[in-house]
């Protein structure tokens, strides 16, 4: 009797068990805009949109995804892509320069359609989160762009001369993720090399890597800054101006959230 007792004391210490676990799953949403490009080699085209300032070269229109779970800044003018986001399914691995938009794995990470990003002080990538108190940010998968990889790897930006330099023996190229509460006050940053020649390393990222957005989860809203070894230096009305040279460009697929 006593074994008995035991065995069905061990059976619903078990069953309780299992039911905690499942208590502590989240569910997971991907974006994802696949169906949005029925056209091969195409991008948005944005239609609408307002200048910020009247001598902005740029338009900047909001786009979001189709479940309206993010809100994606965007930045156009009558000759295209300006910075922001943009989507994209196009394949074009070979031609530099900026008017290639390209990621450098030709591809998504699951499927055609992909974000291609350009972040400036002038047009800065952001997203938003537009249900932060049922979702937190997880992380995306990120990669170079075909203009970006071989500035880097072959100091090729399409310019004749280039201005940027073939990459060696310590150079870097990174991202930093930023994380913003609702009123503008940053509460994290999180790095990802796009590039490291660091302590012997030859890395120019060329596939889809996991880039973990979980330290900054809380963020309303997220934008990126871009770094790197190769800097030039200029006066702007006697005031010395350090300015970027490696191209300022990325690609993100399977953003992901995470319910809170």
């Amino acid at each position: 009797m006593k074994k008995l007792s035991l065995l069905l004391l061990l059976s619903v210490f078990v069953f309780c068990g299992c039911s905690d676990d499942d208590d502590d799953v989240k569910n997971e949403v991907v974006i994802n805009f696949e169906n949005q490009l029925p056209q091969s080699e195409s991008e948005l085209k944005a239609e609408e949109g307002v200048k910020e300032n009247p001598a902005d070269y740029y338009y900047k229109w909001n786009f979001k995804d189709p479940n309206n779970l993010v809100e994606f800044a965007h930045y156009y003018a009558e000759w295209g892509f300006g910075g922001g986001f943009t989507y994209t399914n196009k394949t074009d691995v070979t031609t530099p320069g900026y008017t290639n938009i390209s990621a450098i794995t030709a591809k998504g990470k699951n499927g055609k359609v992909y974000f291609t990003s350009h972040s400036s002080s002038f047009t800065p990538a952001q997203i938003t989160n537009l249900h932060p108190d049922k979702y937190e940010f997880k992380g995306a998968w990120i990669t170079n762009t075909t203009y970006a990889y071989l500035a880097i790897k072959d100091g090729n930006d399409g310019n004749s001369p280039s201005r940027v330099k073939r990459f060696s023996n310590g150079d870097w190229f990174k991202i930093t993720a930023v994380g913003y509460r609702t009123n503008g006050t940053e509460i994290g940053r999180v790095d990802f090399y796009l590039a490291d020649f660091r302590d012997g390393k030859t890395k120019i990222v060329n596939t889809w890597e996991w880039f973990d957005w979980s330290y900054i989860e809380d963020a309303a809203y997220i934008q990126f800054e871009l770094s790197s070894t190769d800097n030039s230096e200029y006066e702007n009305e006697g005031v010395l101006v350090s300015s970027m040279n490696t191209p300022s460009y990325f690609c993100l697929d399977g953003i992901t959230l995470i319910e809170d």
